[in-house]
């Protein structure tokens, strides 16, 4: 049993490669929301753009110190297999605590080559408050 459909004539069609490819008319409630939605965006970018403004990330070298610390230190420090530095600055005179940091100690290696002199003296800074 052979189906026929029924072409409409107001439909407009291309051929493409002996393909006759029709074109259907976009559904009113898909413009309509379209539309609905490009008026809310525009409108929401006019009446609430504190919502939309970032905030500025923090400066860089803010917490350097701390992030040298977390990534390089606290590896070691925070499992009990190297000593706790909670109040070290208290314990050690400045320059022994850079020298440490840059040519280890007994089973601390030295990471001196991997930081800069400036970079040393933001892990010393955040030292001095680590509790």
């Amino acid at each position: 049993m052979k189906k026929e459909y029924q072409q409409h004539e107001s439909k407009e069609a291309d051929i493409v490669s002996d393909i006759k490819i029709e074109h259907n008319k976009v559904p009113k409630l898909l413009v309509v929301v379209f539309y609905v939605v490009a008026i809310w965006a525009i409108g929401y970018a006019i009446f609430m753009p504190g919502k939309l403004a970032v905030e500025p990330a923090a400066a860089p070298q803010d917490n350097k110190g701390e992030l040298i610390f977390e990534g390089t230190c606290l590896s070691c420090h925070a499992t009990g297999a190297a000593p706790d530095l909670s109040g070290v600055t208290d314990r050690m005179p400045e320059e022994d605590i850079k020298n440490v940091i840059k040519k280890g100690r007994n089973s601390m290696p030295a990471i001196g080559h991997l930081y800069t002199e400036k970079e040393i003296d933001m892990v010393y800074e955040y030292l001095k408050d680590y509790r």
